[in-house]
């Protein structure tokens, strides 16, 4: 716009583009108009349908929650009050409930495992631009060994090698995306409150003839970043997140059997001013209606009460908000299919609808007259978010029973026959009087009795002579009431499927004495209990981790984590047998405890059965990983040379000092021979020597020695013969022999002589 002094123009230009400009508010005002008048006045007609097809379903609701907590229904309990009498209400129905609740908690809700698993499918897919790389290695690999080896690879063979190794590509590539995807999932679980709507689902689970749960909703949430310094600072990012929803909160259409084959369903939600704020400016949110809806009823709020709303309210501990102002503002939230056509007639957008003929699914949320969302469901497979399950289901109907509908009458019984026991416990506990008032004085009060009272009695001509007070005491039935209540106390075990030893009672009976037999019930009350989380793992959990699978795959940008998976739950099969699972691995580690074994399984077969074993323990952390056991086994080996190689030299040193010793030992033993063979060869003559000393000795005089007159070698003693073959000598001194030579005696021998 151009200006000349006091008057400005503006050229053809400018005005037809704020002409354009204008029509599109206009167009967008009269749309958003006619999306409140129509898809509004649509939405109130689906819900007076579903709230008057729920009606019979809200006396079923009311019951339920009436029975868990211990409640008559208000007309009984009249009925009660007008017989007089005791009005208790046994709790049977809330242990069944709250048992079966914490049986469900133990297996889907366990400490170190999850209920569900990630599997890539037998034959996974994965997209061309993992493929290609893959092939082309092994095609590469394969020419390189052709060319070596010197032959020409045979191109059948070739090609069924390389569909092999593929196929063994893929189905790795599968499993490690498909663990870093199970990791992924887990954490967002964790961080979109998946514990805390689960809690409350299960509560619903076993109380209600059905349970839901809704997500995965994308929310803006407030974390803390921590910067520079740990500097906190508020940031918001948006997650996947879960909440329950009460069954008195759902209406389904009419016609549904489950959340997703019905014309659509309706969610009564509650916002408050807080949330709504949060949701200005968040996409698929029309931020004018939402700004309409804060201006109209952010300080009063708006409540659309309905008739069971009071009695709800009271039963779930909120009877005080009839007395306060509501804070809070009521919401339909509508889930649904509608043809083109009708789109087009509620005012969305022509461009996003691309045939006027095709279904659409669509979600709406409306507050009072306003319309404050409308999208597109974009999930592939067009299933809604919510998910339902029942403790027992009925083929055909939206609505299954849960445990206080299955014990109905067995509670009612109990209840009667404890009233009567109390009765009549109070009846008989003391005597009864009759008092025949005409003899009794004016001044007595039959009614006041006391120890030792004395009655002041009148002679009657109309009662005769009759006592004026008898006392008669009442009989008691408390054995055969005691007996009817344990008989139907017995017979909500079959009922429920719910057997009270699971719970810790102590008197089992039977079978339940043992250990073994216990452990036989036990495992045959799991099938019943087996049953009903076969109905949550097909029902909630496959769907919810699907649904945030699919979603991971089209909008994460971690092409890692992608892969073809199925999603297996794990809650009515292996969980329940972890515990026999974990006995019979205890079992299996003392068995395989031997070399034999040890060598089939090797260390780390035995590393991760003992994990395993520790994870139950909650003891993982003491078993070390595959990468410290590699650690460790080089750790080990590198010792074990270190080991090897000072062995060997301790060995090589002791065998250089025994060959020392060898060596001096060999030196001393030549040296002893030496010496034997001088000695032998000196002792001849030092022999002939000493023989000749003792010769000439002898042949010397021997004056007044009188040993030289005894017997000698070959004399005869006195009175003894000499020895044959010796001979005979000559009396008065030595004889030599016949021919012996001269000066030397006979028969003595001659120092190397011959």
């Amino acid at each position: 716009m151009a200006s000349l002094g006091l008057m400005q123009y503006r050229s053809a230009t400018d005005l037809r583009k704020d002409d354009d400009a204008q029509q599109l508010q206009d167009e967008e005002a009269r749309r958003r108009d006619l999306v409140e008048s129509s898809l509004g006045a649509h939405i109130r007609r689906s819900w007076e349908e579903a709230k008057m097809a729920k009606q019979e379903v809200e006396y079923r609701l009311l019951d339920c929650l009436r029975r868990r907590t211990g409640e008559y229904d208000p007309s009984k309990l009249s009925a009660i009050k007008a017989e007089g009498g005791s009005a208790i209400f046994m709790m049977l129905t809330t242990t069944k409930c709250r048992a079966a609740a914490a049986w469900v908690r133990d297996i889907l809700m366990p400490v170190t495992e999850k209920p569900w698993g990630l599997n890539p499918t037998p034959l996974a897919d994965l997209p061309p631009e993992f493929v290609q790389p893959v092939f082309q290695q092994f095609m590469q690999h394969a020419m390189q060994q052709a060319q070596q080896s010197g032959e020409k690879p045979d191109p059948q063979e070739l090609m069924q090698a390389a569909e092999d190794y593929i196929r063994q590509a893929v189905q790795e590539k599968a499993r490690e995306a498909a663990k870093r995807h199970e990791e992924l999932i887990d954490d967002q679980m964790a961080e979109g409150e998946w514990d805390e709507a689960f809690e409350g689902f299960i509560d619903d689970f076993v109380t209600y003839p059905a349970a839901f749960i809704r997500g995965h909703n994308l929310r803006r949430v407030s974390t803390l970043a921590w910067m520079e310094g740990w500097k906190a600072v508020k940031t918001q990012e948006i997650r996947p997140q879960w909440y329950r929803v009460s069954p008195f909160d759902i209406y389904p259409s009419p016609d549904a059997a489950n959340v997703d084959d019905g014309a659509y369903i309706i969610e009564r939600a509650r916002f408050t001013r807080a949330h709504l704020n949060k949701l200005i400016g968040v996409p698929s949110y029309n931020t004018e209606a939402i700004r309409e809806v804060l201006s109209e009823h952010g300080q009063s709020g708006l409540r659309d009460w309905l008739w069971s709303d009071g009695e709800r309210a009271t039963l779930e501990g909120r009877g005080h908000e009839w007395l306060t102002r509501g804070q809070t503002i009521d919401a339909l939230i509508y889930c649904g299919g509608a043809q083109g056509t009708s789109l087009l007639q509620w005012g969305i957008n022509p461009d996003e609808v691309e045939d006027p003929l095709a279904e659409y699914e669509v979600e709406a949320t409306l507050i009072g007259q306003h319309v404050i969302r409308v999208k597109f469901n974009r999930d592939p497979l067009e299933r809604r978010p919510y998910h339902k399950a029942s403790f027992q289901p009925v083929p055909g109907s939206f609505w299954g029973a849960g445990i206080p509908e299955l014990m109905s009458d067995i509670q009612d019984v109990c209840n009667a026959t404890a009233r009567s026991l109390i009765n009549n416990l109070a009846i008989s506990s003391g005597p009864q009087v009759e008092v025949v008032w005409e003899r009794l004085d004016p001044t007595e009060d039959a009614e006041d009795m006391y120890p030792w009272k004395i009655w002041r009695t009148k002679d009657s001509h109309v009662a005769g002579n009759n006592p004026a007070v008898r006392f008669f005491q009442p009989d008691s039935n408390a054995a055969e009431l005691l007996a009817v209540y344990e008989k139907f106390e017995i017979r909500a075990d079959d009922a429920t499927n719910i057997p009270r030893y699971t719970y810790g009672n102590e008197r089992v009976g039977g079978a339940g004495n043992t250990a073994s037999g216990l452990s036989m019930l036990m495992e045959s009350a799991n099938k019943g209990i087996k049953d009903a989380i076969r109905h949550i793992d097909r029902g909630v959990i496959r769907r919810v981790i699907e649904a945030l699978w699919l979603h991971n795959m089209q909008y994460s940008e971690d092409n890692s984590i992608k892969g073809d998976v199925n999603v297996i739950p794990r809650g009515s099969s292996a969980m329940l047998i972890r515990e026999q699972t974990h006995q019979m691995r205890s079992t299996f580690l003392q068995m395989t405890n031997n070399p034999t074994d040890m060598g089939i399984i090797g260390q780390e077969g035995r590393r991760k059965l003992l994990e395993s074993i520790a994870e139950k323990l909650d003891l993982a952390s003491i078993i070390p990983t595959e990468e410290e056991m590699e650690q460790n086994s080089a750790a080990q080996n590198e010792a074990g040379q270190a080991m090897q190689q000072l062995e060997q030299a301790i060995k090589q040193a002791e065998a250089q000092d025994k060959a020392a010793k060898a060596e001096k030992t060999m030196a001393e033993v030549a040296e002893t021979q030496a010496d034997t063979e001088r000695t032998q060869a000196l002792t001849p003559l030092d022999a002939r020597k000493l023989l000749a000393e003792i010769y000439k000795m002898m042949q010397e005089p021997t004056n007044g020695r009188a040993g030289l007159e005894s017997a000698g070698p070959n004399q005869q003693l006195a009175g003894r013969q000499a020895p044959t073959g010796y001979p005979r000598p000559a009396t008065g001194g030595l004889q030599g022999q016949v021919g012996a030579p001269a000066g030397r005696p006979a028969n003595f021998p001659i120092p190397g002589g011959r």
